[in-house]
Order: C-alpha cells, then sequence, then structure tokens
C-alpha cells in the first residue's frame, strides 16, 4: 500500500509510524485509520522490527477525528445498505442509518484492538494535543512517552458521547476520575499523565524524540518472540479483567448516541458555520478546548 497519510520507516529493529497530516493537526479520517492499520501489520510481519513507535508529525500527536470526513461507514466494513432510515425518534436527519452508524463506530474501535494485539510492542510518543480519537490510539499502545505540552483528553463527549476511548481512561486512572472525564470532556496535562500512570516517562520537548528511540532501542535488545510472549502475557490479565470486551461494549453507547438531538444539532453547526465554530461553541462553556477545572496555571 501508498501511503498517503501517514509516514513508514525502520530503522535499527525500531518501526516508525507518523501521523503526516500537520495541516489539520492529523485529523483522522478514514484513509489514515486504513493505512495505520496497515503500517501495524507491516511492522507486526517485519522480522527486522521489535517495537514500534506511533507519533505525530507537526503541531501535535493527533486533534482527533476529522468529523467534517467521518460521516460515512467505511467501506471495507459497510458494503450494503441494510437500512434507508436516519431519522431519530424527535425526526432530526442524522445522515445514518443503524448500519452505518454501527460500521462507523466498529471503524473506530479496530485500530486501537489492533495496537492492543500486535504482537510487538507499541509505544506512543505524545506531543501537544492527543485528544478524541487520538487519546484511543495512545492508550492503546504498550507505552506513552510525553513531552511537558501533552495534554489528553475526549473533548468530543461535550457534544457526542464518549466513547471507547472514555473505557480506556478507566483503566488507567480510576472509577471517580475517569466518570469527571467522561463528563466533562475535560483533559489531563502531562504531569498529571505520569502521575496517573498514563505516561511512563515525560520529557521536554526538544528531548522527546531522542528519548524514545532510546527507550525503544531498548526493548529491542531483548528477543522479538520472547517480547511477543511478555506483552501477551500482559494483555492477557487485563482482557481476563475484561479490557478488549469494555472497548468494544462502549462503542455500542456511540451508536446509540449517534440518534440523540443532540448530536443532529452539532452536525447542523458544522454544515452551517463550519467545523471551528461548531468547536468552539462546544467548547466555550468549558474554557475552550484545553478548559479544564481547576484550570492550568500558566
Amino acid at each position: 500500500m501508498t501511503y498517503e497519510t501517514i509516514l513508514y520507516d525502520l530503522d535499527d529493529r525500531v518501526a516508525h509510524i507518523t501521523l503526516n497530516q500537520p495541516a489539520i493537526r492529523n485529523a483522522l479520517n478514514w484513509t489514515m485509520l486504513q493505512e495505520l492499520s496497515d503500517a501495524l501489520k507491516k511492522a507486526e510481519l517485519d522480522k527486522e522490527a521489535r517495537v514500534i513507535v506511533i507519533k505525530g508529525a507537526g503541531p501535535c500527536f493527533c486533534a482527533g477525528h476529522n468529523v467534517a470526513e467521518m460521516g460515512e461507514a467505511p467501506k471495507h466494513i459497510d458494503e450494503r445498505n441494510w437500512s434507508e432510515i436516519t431519522m431519530n425518534n424527535e425526526g432530526d436527519d442524522l445522515g445514518l442509518s443503524v448500519w452505518d452508524s454501527r460500521a462507523q463506530v466498529q471503524g473506530h474501535i479496530e485500530i486501537p484492538l489492533e495496537i492492543w494485539n500486535n504482537w510487538k510492542p507499541v509505544i506512543a510518543q505524545v506531543h501537544a494535543h492527543c485528544l478524541g480519537g487520538g487519546s484511543g490510539i495512545a492508550l492503546a499502545c504498550d507505552l506513552l512517552i510525553a513531552a511537558e505540552d501533552a495534554r489528553i483528553g475526549y473533548p468530543p463527549a461535550r457534544s457526542m458521547a464518549p466513547g471507547e476511548e472514555i473505557s480506556m481512561f478507566a483503566w488507567h486512572v480510576g472509577m471517580k476520575k475517569a466518570k469527571e472525564l467522561a463528563l466533562t470532556g475535560d483533559s489531563l496535562t502531562a504531569s498529571e499523565m505520569l502521575d496517573y500512570g498514563i505516561a511512563n516517562y515525560v520529557f521536554p520537548n526538544d528531548e522527546l524524540d531522542q528519548e524514545t528511540t532510546k527507550i525503544a532501542r531498548r526493548i529491542a535488545n531483548i528477543d522479538s518472540e520472547l517480547l511477543m510472549l511478555s506483552k501477551t502475557s500482559m494483555n492477557r490479565i487485563f482482557d481476563h479483567q475484561g479490557f478488549s470486551h469494555t472497548v468494544k461494549a462502549a462503542g455500542e453507547y456511540v451508536s446509540l448516541a449517534h440518534y440523540r438531538k443532540a448530536i443532529a444539532e452539532f452536525n447542523k453547526t458544522i454544515k452551517e458555520e463550519g467545523i471551528k465554530a461548531a468547536l468552539e461553541k462546544r467548547d466555550k462553556p468549558f474554557g475552550g478546548i484545553d478548559g479544564r477545572y481547576p484550570p492550568v496555571k500558566k
């Protein structure tokens, strides 16, 4: 596959996958998700690659899903049109049939679970915003190395519904904090990520790339099959507790949320005023995209 939205590079047993749409802050669309899936499989099957690093080019790791381009279900999932019904019971045209909604959510969930189930250790190298769908990618990774300016959260909870990403937060931050993030859409700072165990390390921005590579190469000193067994055995502990099942179940609630009036109104604002205006209206009551309680002192 020729990549249009990501970069792939293998150097000294470390495969680097870079989300490469900096002009739109590496917002996820179906093309990027499919290319990321292909690159993960490519690295998994490459005997020369022992560790995978996922990072973002430009101003941030990933700003989340590209809402303007995520309206249709991915073609490799949804080849059939089972229902033409796109109305909720309040008469709002949501533009999605039940089948489309389920297929769309399934497409969102695929990448985090592919990262989780990949036989190779996967490291997230996170700087600046890691929001929405981007947080799901990072949280599914085996390690997370953050820059001092990193922020992770799920702001879409303010206009849509907590996705599978919020279920992943619960495994890291505990019940009460996870509920707060789900109910506010607030984000965590790099220091909080470290305190909660979301991040393994936090480095100054200008050292992030170098230090992440050092950690990846340190892991790559171990035989690839031993790494696979170590990762798999650890994952089994959490899967017996319900990790993968919980991620899938959370997607069902997102599918249900597609039929609420609030989402119809949010989508209407996007169509009439543009995505920037819609996001500004969504985040204004919370102090902006980075708004949170208590406010972070600058």
